[in-house]
């Protein structure tokens, strides 16, 4: 049984990881919750039943019965967490992106280095998802070459969807004092850490949208066919929320196409992978509705014939399958694929994507 502390209790938390830890009895036991605002965690406790209210993460930390800690808090704070996690000799879940710029993942690698019997891991968890471990599957048994991809993500955020789904607490005015703005400032000063001082509005914020959203995808596809050659075009507008990357990888050019505050009702987020005569199609649904199926779709030319395969729907939650798959890199002492290691990949290709926005 893994003791668990949670550090943040907002939508992630309320939405998907503390129901399905709860339905993880087994496995995991939630025993106590910090957040900033004090009157959000503790109608999460109630709601949640869990024993402990901590006022500060310190607190949390310190707490010798827990075994491993959550970091479910704004991006600015996840290094910080983790890294006083790992030295009060917990193993860590932190969600995506692990930090906002390469330096300060790699200092979560060298602390990393110094616990070795501690785990680590990022939440990607569309890297679990079934629809895509069936596609990685189909590709390592039939190398045939990639001629072209397709990925993207056009979406309606999770408001629409949350709103009409499940009741969300959300901090009640009791938030310290001046702590927005130290947060903002926290986040600016981490961006320009990672893609320079001088970086224009426009790039500062297709670099968060990078980190927001985009790390879902290219860490996903990175896994599929590896990280692109080059990136030969990133092109913004909307003053960086609409973004077209134009890439090429070895043998062939793929695009990533992101829109993130569109007022139409989808969810358009999918990887298509062009093998000549084979298309492989993954797709995603929204993550704030759960148990929505997942499913893969292949179509093949065979012998002047089409033949489209579905596989599927599938209804695991692709974020249970990677609290399931934590506990057994703990309980097996084995890294997860999606390290801080893995994780520090994407961070040094948005940092050099970012820099290369050009507004049009």
């Amino acid at each position: 049984m893994i003791k668990v502390g949670i550090i943040g209790a907002g939508e992630i938390a309320q939405l998907s990881h503390l129901p399905l830890l709860v339905n993880l009895p087994d496995l995991y036991e939630v025993l106590a919750i910090a957040d900033a605002s004090a009157g959000a965690a503790g109608k999460v406790q109630k709601k949640f039943n869990i024993p402990k209210l901590y006022a500060k993460a310190e607190e949390l930390i310190a707490d010798k019965d827990i075994d491993a800690i959550f970091v479910l808090t704004p991006d600015p704070l996840h290094c910080t967490y983790v890294l006083e996690s790992l030295e009060a000799g917990k193993h860590v879940f932190v969600e995506k992106p692990a930090a906002m710029n390469s330096i300060d993942v790699k200092k979560m690698m060298e602390a990393e280095a110094k616990h070795p019997n501690q785990t680590v891991m990022v939440g990607y968890m569309r890297r679990y998802a079934s629809s895509f471990l069936k596609a990685k599957e189909i590709l390592e048994s039939d190398r045939r070459p990639i001629e072209y991809i397709r990925f993207r993500d056009i979406i309606r955020e999770g408001d629409f969807y949350i709103g009409q789904t499940m009741k969300v607490y959300r901090p009640m005015g009791d938030l310290p004092a001046g702590s927005a703005e130290k947060l903002a400032a926290m986040k600016r000063e981490q961006h320009s850490a990672g893609i320079g001082a001088g970086a224009n509005e426009v790039q500062r914020t297709a670099y968060q949208m990078f980190l927001g959203l985009g790390c879902h995808s290219f860490s996903a596809v990175r896994e599929l066919i590896g990280l692109p050659r080059e990136i030969n075009t990133v092109l913004g507008s909307k003053n960086g929320t609409h973004l077209v990357a134009l890439l090429q990888y070895d043998g062939f050019i793929g695009t990533y196409e992101m829109i993130n505050d569109q007022n139409v009702v989808q969810f358009d987020a999918a990887i298509e992978i062009f093998q000549g005569t084979r298309k492989l199609l993954i797709k995603y649904d929204t993550p704030y509705i759960r148990h929505l199926p997942y499913s893969l779709e292949v179509t093949e030319t065979i012998n002047g014939n089409s033949k489209t395969t579905l596989y599927g729907p599938d209804y695991h939650d692709a974020f249970e399958t990677e609290l399931l798959y934590f506990a057994d890199c703990i309980n097996r002492r084995q890294k997860p694929k999606t390290s801080l290691a893995d994780s520090l990949l994407d961070l040094e290709l948005f940092e050099k994507m970012a820099r290369m926005v050009v507004e049009t």
